[in-house]
């Protein structure tokens, strides 16, 4: 019987992309309705699987949940550049800017590469048993965080452990929401995703505060209880409405290899890659740079505040204009303003309202860049497949965020302490995903210049 199910859902996916136009003029129902019609899909279980109710109690538990946990995953994340002013100037002051950034940079390559397998595993188990281990990881190396002195023990520690442990609960908390929304589906991801951003806001001004109070080590451990409790709530509220077949055996080629011989998932993938490369690079070096240009030590820690601040409003605002004029529209609209802002504000950006009004006006943009492919991905993916999926795609952009700020660093280093060479390099990548997202929605929607996708 369940394989039965399994033939008549993948009967379906096979058709799913020829579908796509009418599922985003006419809605849910109009596709729902059709495929009940279709000699394959006598099993509506099937077609209610595949095509998301858009509303509901679980539906909005799970963006509930997927708020909190990527607010303690990927919130971290997005204050990488406070720990590492705090690094050069503390426990690896003998260490070049360069050197450090390799810590954070692997932070977040570890949370992004790792999308390759769990994708996969959420696609076979579903999300509660990923949350948890990711609960319990992320919080053990948060705890090992705070005991470091040495170098290879903050790689280890903060760059490794947090990182797997963090993604094992992003990956879950996007993948889940796949299931729950389709029309609705950016603004979802947008409201979950806004979580990472008030992270990004609270947890500067905590760490700040607490540490200048009580150490280093305490307040570290203060944001790992801190993650506990919210990665429970999610643990809690996180599911998927899609129930993996009794079995389903691991198709490495039908997983990982053939998406990419669709040309516009291709594209799609290297424009994340590109805009990747990029937008991690101001998040990582607005702090220092602000810094180098008269800010107090607990001033500069706060333009990361600032630019979180405006991510909130771009990460919602900007998800409900692509779920009105087209994921791949707004996406490629959102990565190429943040690479122009970069070059044209950064670069001279010299003054304390300056560098401000920069933080807000990047944070706000590149909220799109860093939220907008997942529902850009999900929308020319098989809905149960959508986590390997979104997972592969993680993992080609991992390189990206792995040698970004390394490479950033090193141009700093050559410059002599300026900062224009990264600004350059960041706005330019950006720029470049941002086209190339633009050509994979051309591909997609067969030559057209101009439509909704």
């Amino acid at each position: 019987m369940a394989e039965e199910k399994t033939a008549a859902a993948f009967g379906v996916i096979n058709r799913q992309n020829n579908v796509f136009d009418e599922l985003r003029e006419n809605g849910s129902e109009s596709i729902r309705n059709s495929l009940e019609d279709d000699n394959y899909a006598d099993d509506k279980s099937v077609v209610n699987e595949l095509y998301p109710p858009d509303t509901g109690f679980k539906a909005y538990m799970c963006v509930v949940g997927g708020f909190f946990g990527i607010f303690s995953s990927f919130g971290f994340i997005n204050v990488i550049g406070v720990f590492e002013q705090y690094y050069g100037s503390h426990q690896l002051a003998e260490y070049s800017e360069s050197k450090i950034s390799w810590i954070m940079s692997l932070e977040i390559f570890m949370t992004v590469f790792s999308g390759i397998i769990i994708g996969r595993v959420y696609d076979i188990f579903g999300p509660t048993l990923l949350l948890i281990v990711g609960m319990i990881v992320m919080v053990l190396g948060m705890m090992m965080t705070s005991l470091c002195t040495e170098y290879y023990q903050f790689i280890l520690a903060q760059g490794i452990c947090t990182g797997i442990g963090a993604s094992l609960v992003f990956t879950p908390c996007i993948s889940a929401l796949s299931s729950w929304f389709q029309q609705k589906r950016a603004l979802a991801m947008g409201i979950a995703n806004a979580g990472s951003s008030l992270g990004g806001i609270i947890i500067p001004i905590m760490f700040r505060n607490i540490q200048a109070k009580i150490g280093f080590s305490w307040s570290v451990r203060i944001l790992g209880f801190l993650m506990l409790a919210l990665t429970s709530i999610a643990c809690l509220t996180i599911t998927s409405r899609i129930k993996a077949p009794e079995r389903q055996p691991v198709r490495f080629e039908r997983t990982y290899i053939v998406p990419f011989r669709s040309l516009q998932y291709a594209i799609a993938a290297f424009a994340v890659f590109f805009s990747y490369w990029g937008v991690f690079v101001p998040v990582n070096y607005i702090p220092s740079h602000a810094a180098a240009h008269g800010f107090s030590s607990e001033l500069a820690s706060y333009t990361t505040s600032t630019q979180n601040a405006g991510s909130v409003f771009g990460r919602i605002i900007l998800a409900l204009m692509a779920d009105k004029f087209g994921r791949f529209n707004m996406y490629s609209v959102s990565c190429i303003v943040t690479g122009i802002l970069t070059i044209a504000l950064w670069i001279p950006a010299s003054s304390h309202a300056a560098i401000i009004i920069y933080s807000v006006l990047f944070g706000f943009f590149s909220g799109g860049a860093v939220t907008l492919w997942q529902p850009m991905i999900a929308e020319i993916s098989p809905i149960p497949e959508v986590g390997a999926r979104l997972g592969v795609v993680s993992t080609v952009s991992s390189f990206a965020t792995l040698t970004g700020s390394p490479i950033s660093g090193a141009i700093i280093s050559h410059n002599g302490g300026q900062y224009w060479g990264c600004a350059v390099f960041a706005g330019i990548t950006m720029i470049l995903g941002g086209f190339l997202a633009q050509y994979s929605r051309i591909v997609a929607s067969k030559g057209k210049l101009f439509t909704k996708m």
